[in-house]
Parts: structure tokens; C-alpha cells; sequence
């Protein structure tokens, strides 16, 4: 299934949340690059009265920065327009698997009515970031003719399709971000100790040098804590034991696709499939708040 087959409201805020997500992510980083620089021209090789302007305009820049992260709150728009976009794409595969609340019903336009009193309802629920949904989206179906034909389908393209393109799809995704992450927590706790390392033999270096003026020790102290804080956000760790489990879940669900034999044993497979899809996202979002 392509990216242009769903609705118009799940394009428009996967679309927000990863504009949201790197904004945020972004400003991050240049919060801690003007640390870090700050604190290398905090050295002072030059003091001149213009070498102390730039190191206070540096500082300023920081400070302006961390007042941007805290009053624009990207984070709490890159995790709301997630909300939207996961809610509207689950509910999009129950709609085309005939799941729950999507059952076959007297005539097709009711079942299409219920799916548009729900993206009414989930517009509803986050009207706060409705200024972030705009755009060319916002003139593209929202029950597109790949969704009509899907749902028309038999029940063994239909099982083919949630298959490949939403377990396998999930499955991969889920395990490729847990490698990502383990190998992001390495990397970065490699980086950790070789800074504070730095760190500990520059200190060590002033004893043993007195007569040198100049040391870069705050530079290492700064960056290391630079490290940490980075690692703090992104959880590294954390997500990506969570993350394999979650593939290993959803491996188990795989399993299990070949057995419903009916429509209505279909039905309850993807429920219950889109109930673990959606408990994890919920988990997710409890992760990166606390």
C-alpha cells in the first residue's frame, strides 16, 4: 500500500509530525552546538574586548534558542500529529479488512459513513494542532478508490494485503528500528567515556603543566554533557529493547493470520491485530513524555 492511498487526513499529519519531529530534534542539536562552542571560545586565546562580544553573542544564540524549544513546544505537536496520523491509518486497515467497528453492513456508504463520523471525531480531539494539518492534503480524499476496491475484495487478497503490507510492514519496521537504536546507544556511550576521558587527562594535564594558561577542559565537560542529554532524548536504549519485543509480538500475531477462515474470524484477527499495533503506539508516546 502506498502513501498516497490513505486518507487525506493521515498524509497531512504524518506529513506535520515529521516536520514537528525535526524541528524539535533540530533545534536540539543547535542548542548543544552553541554550547559547546560557547564554551570553547570561553577559553578567551584573544581577549580583546570583540572576542568577548562574539563568545556573549554565541550564549545569547543559545539562550534564544532554548526560549524557541520552550515556548514553540515542537514536541508536543510532533506527538499529537503522530496520534492523529497512527489513529487514521489503523482505522483506514480495520475499514478495508472489514474489521471492527467496519463490518459488512446494509449498503456500503453506511460503513463509509462511520469512517467519516470517526476522522470527524479524531479532527475533533486534536483541534489544537488543526493549524499544523494544512496544505495540499487537505483537498485529497479521505476514503480513497485503493480503500474502496481493497474492502470489495476477497477475503484471501485481503488477508495477502494486511499481510504484506501492514504485519510484515510493522514487523520490519519494529526491527530495524531496535538494531538502529542499540547501535545509536553504543555509539553515543563510546562517545560519552572517551569525552569525559578527555576530560579527566586534561585535569590531570594542569597538574603536571602549571605553567600553561590555557585549557580546553570546560570544552570536553560541556560536550560530554551534551552526549548525555542527547541520549537522555532519544532513550536509545530503552526503545530499542521495547522495539524488539514488539517485532517479536508482532511475529507471534503473524503467525496466527492463516488460521480465521471466515470473515467474521477475520474481523477479530485484525482487531485484535490493530489493538496491539495501536497499545504499543500508546506506549510510545507515554515513553518520549516521561
Amino acid at each position: 500500500m502506498e502513501h498516497q492511498d490513505y486518507p487525506g487526513l493521515y498524509r497531512a499529519a504524518d506529513y506535520a509530525s515529521a516536520k514537528a519531529q525535526s524541528a524539535y530534534l533540530s533545534s536540539f542539536q543547535w542548542h548543544v552546538f552553541t554550547l559547546v562552542a560557547g564554551a570553547a571560545l570561553a577559553i578567551n586565546p584573544v581577549p580583546t574586548a570583540l572576542y568577548s562580544l562574539i563568545n556573549a553573542i554565541v550564549f545569547l544564540i543559545a539562550l534564544g534558542i532554548s526560549v524557541l524549544i520552550a515556548t514553540k513546544r515542537y514536541e508536543k505537536s510532533w506527538y499529537s500529529a503522530r496520534a492523529v496520523a497512527e489513529s487514521v491509518k489503523t482505522s483506514t486497515w480495520r475499514y478495508m479488512m472489514r474489521a471492527e467497528p467496519f463490518l459488512d453492513a446494509a449498503s456500503v456508504g453506511e460503513v463509509n459513513n462511520i469512517f467519516r463520523r470517526l476522522l470527524e471525531g479524531i479532527l475533533s480531539s486534536n483541534n489544537q494542532i488543526g493549524d499544523l494539518l494544512g496544505g495540499d492534503d487537505c483537498a485529497r480524499d479521505q476514503i480513497t478508490q485503493f480503500m474502496r476496491d481493497t474492502r470489495a475484495k476477497p477475503i484471501e487478497e485481503r488477508r495477502q494485503l494486511y499481510l504484506s503490507s501492514r504485519i510484515r510492514e510493522q514487523r520490519n519496521w519494529y526491527a530495524e528500528k531496535s538494531k538502529y537504536n542499540k547501535k545509536r546507544s553504543t555509539l553515543f556511550f563510546v562517545a560519552l567515556v572517551i569525552l569525559q576521558l578527555i576530560a579527566v587527562v586534561l585535569i590531570l594535564s594542569r597538574i603536571a603543566f602549571p605553567e600553561w594558561k590555557i585549557w580546553p577542559t570546560e570544552v570536553f565537560v560541556v560536550a560530554a554533557g551534551s552526549v548525555t542529554a542527547w541520549m537522555q532524548l532519544k532513550r536509545f536504549q530503552e526503545i530499542g529493547t521495547a522495539y524488539a519485543l514488539t517485532a517479536h509480538e508482532i511475529g507471534i500475531i503473524e503467525s496466527r493470520i492463516t488460521e480465521p477462515d471466515t470473515d467474521e474470524l477475520f474481523s477479530e484477527f485484525v482487531r485484535d491485530a490493530e489493538n496491539a499495533f495501536s497499545r504499543e503506539h500508546t506506549q510510545w508516546i507515554a515513553k518520549v513524555e516521561h
